[in-house]
């Protein structure tokens, strides 16, 4: 299959973008980096759209994590941010199920099953955080449990995807990796302890972890 000359125009752009989004966040001008971050994501969810239109879940993903990325930068909107970011995880996770399942039909109770597992690791997230994070209110402690336990969903759904699709998913599974990474980071740092640059190591695994997970993705569908 052949890759649209575009896409590759907007590859380039997000990561011209990364590179400078990078180099802001290394000197600590958060006056540009405020104003040029948005465009990272931006970039690779158009290369994403020219790539594979028909994989809307993809390039819906990398646009919540430009929207997630708009609001993580203020306080009065941090938490729409992290709903962004935690939907925007939610149709990586889909569109891998659903390369897993490939073009066999979706049965009901395969859904059910992921959201009763899904209910499980949450169930287990809010007891850890209640006794980890007792200084947060009963509803933070929800968010939190919903949004770790997004996470811990997808190392096993990308490690299935590496088994039963192949091809180039190890990128995928590597991605969803480095992206709990990054939201680890971002956790210590807007909770509790700052240090010197950590904008620039969130935006590095974070850029990188978007980018892996989406090459895994579009590199399947081309080769696969």
């Amino acid at each position: 299959m052949k890759y649209p000359i575009v896409a590759y125009i907007f590859l380039g752009l997000f990561v011209v973008a990364s590179i400078l989004q990078l180099a802001f966040a290394f000197i600590e001008n958060q006056k540009l980096r405020r104003k040029e971050k948005v465009l990272c994501m931006m970039m690779l969810g158009i290369a994403a759209i020219f790539a594979f239109p028909n994989h809307y879940l993809i390039y819906i993903g990398a646009f919540l994590g430009m929207i997630g990325d708009w609001c993580v930068l203020r306080k009065k909107t941090f938490n729409l941010g992290v709903v962004a970011f935690f939907l925007g995880h939610v149709s990586y996770i889909f569109e891998c199920l659903y390369m897993i399942i490939g073009e066999t039909e979706i049965r009901w109770f395969s859904h059910v099953i992921f959201i009763m597992a899904y209910i499980v690791v949450t169930l287990v997230m809010f007891a850890v955080c209640r006794k980890y994070a007792r200084n947060h209110t009963t509803l933070n402690n929800i968010a939190q449990s919903f949004y770790f336990a997004i996470l811990a969903v997808y190392i096993p759904v990308f490690s299935l995807a590496v088994v039963k699709v192949g091809s180039f998913m190890f990128l995928s599974l590597i991605g969803s990796v480095v992206f709990i990474i990054s939201d680890s980071i971002l956790v210590i740092t807007h909770f509790g302890h700052k240090f010197k640059r950590y904008d620039f190591y969130i935006m590095l695994t974070y850029l990188i972890a978007e980018f892996l997970i989406i090459a895994g993705f579009v590199l399947t569908l081309i080769y696969h």
